[in-house]
């Protein structure tokens, strides 16, 4: 089975789930209350449930009858209408399980006259306590499809810049900052067109930056976007030009047509190398590696890399994932910074409750956001584009700005 099929299939799972979930308590809602025409009631469930599921049955159905799956090869608002369905089914399980949760003690300890609160309802009777709780969960339930709509629009289109300062230790101070701009995973696609990489290099550009660092994946699949993806990142301009390493997206078309494609823009490509630049009293090294859960640099060539140059006043170590093995072995190396990018910040983050839910926990710890480690830095940026889902959802596209003072 394809791999984008698979993800798609561990996606709609839940959906499924919580549809029969939300299911059962929207049509006895319905009942309690008796609201007519039942038609009309069944329609606004069973619609938008089958909208929802639309895209991975028609793509199994690709798949069985002529072996393959193109996610990209169905119309976009099919694609958005999935996402979607797993984002407000994933909101919905929070206002479910409060639901339950709360009904079922109002219930329960509505006789007790001296709960306050509760004793209007134990007057009442459990009638009327099951008609105000299905009518709150129909009415939570609109405002749902109106907040989760409108949040993940804003969210897929929203760039933010994170600013950060790192302060270089045991050193007297630099005559003037080195201003560090971080970004990964363009991933130039349908979803990912020269419009939006505009936007992104004009962000990075406002910060002025000494450098630039871009954490791989410059494309999302095959050889169509790679041109357009390395025409984005040579219009950004910083002193000491844009540095490039290569992500996992890369290696699957071939690191070879990527690397000749920036190269011809004037862009560095770092592939378990080392470079020095001298920015005024300050010397930088540069480490790019190819660290991924699929191809890795041998643990020899990356120790030796670290140990040449040690002096450097600045050490940046550049990769698209940050492995477990990497966060170590830079730390314990002296390394000043670890920048890395290829979670996207989770892309699709529905919270339960107070707990972020992303299936890119199952890879890393270090979904999104920056970590002291000792003396180093790791920065974990979201990225701008999308691999398998054209959406966002709490983990807008980011500019990491970081100012070394």
């Amino acid at each position: 089975m394809p791999w984008a099929l698979r993800m798609i299939t561990f996606a709609g799972i839940p959906v499924v789930i919580l549809l029969v979930y939300a299911g059962l308590r929207y049509f006895k809602c319905v009942k309690i209350l008796n609201l007519r025409p039942l038609w009309m009631y069944r329609g606004l469930f069973y619609i938008p449930a089958a909208l929802f599921l639309v895209y991975p049955v028609a793509g199994y159905f690709e798949y069985f009858t002529q072996g393959d799956f193109n996610h990209t090869g169905y119309p976009l608002a099919v694609v958005y209408l999935f996402w979607y369905g797993l984002v407000f089914m994933g909101v919905m399980l929070n206002w479910l399980l409060l639901h339950d949760i709360l009904k079922h003690l109002v219930v329960r300890f509505s006789g007790n006259s001296r709960v306050g609160i509760l004793r209007r309802f134990a007057s009442s009777g459990r009638t009327l306590i099951s008609r105000r709780f299905a009518r709150a969960f129909l009415i939570v339930a609109g405002l749902t499809v109106i907040y989760t709509a409108g949040k993940m629009v804003g969210d897929t289109r929203r760039i933010v810049v994170e600013n950060l300062f790192y302060e270089l230790p045991g050193t007297a101070g630099l005559a003037e900052p080195f201003t560090i701009v971080h970004i990964a995973d363009l991933h130039a696609d349908k979803y990912t067109g020269k419009k939006k990489m505009n936007r992104y290099v004009d962000i990075i550009n406002e910060s002025r930056p000494d450098i630039v660092v871009f954490a791989g994946d410059l494309i999302s699949s095959g050889h169509d976007h790679i041109e357009a993806g390395a025409d984005a990142l040579a219009g950004i301009k910083s002193t000491y030009g844009t540095w490039f390493v290569m992500g996992d997206h890369d290696y699957w078309v071939g690191t070879d047509y990527i690397a000749e494609a920036v190269k011809a823009r004037g862009i560095h490509v770092l592939q378990n190398e080392n470079a020095l630049i001298s920015h005024h009293d300050l010397d930088i090294k540069i480490t790019g590696v190819t660290e991924l859960y699929s191809r890795q640099i041998e643990t020899e060539k990356l120790d030796s890399l670290l140990e040449e140059e040690s002096g450097a006043d600045l050490h940046m170590l550049l990769s698209h994932q940050a492995t477990d093995r990497l966060i170590n072995v830079a730390r314990d190396s002296g390394v000043h910074q670890l920048l890395a990018g290829h979670t996207h910040g989770g892309q699709v983050k529905v919270r339960l409750f107070f707990y972020p839910v992303t299936a890119v926990r199952v890879e890393t710890a270090y979904v999104k956001g920056n970590w002291r480690l000792g003396d180093m830095l790791l920065n974990i940026n979201n990225g701008l584009g999308f691999t398998l889902s054209p959406v966002r959802y709490n983990a807008p596209a980011q500019v990491s700005v970081i100012t070394v003072q």
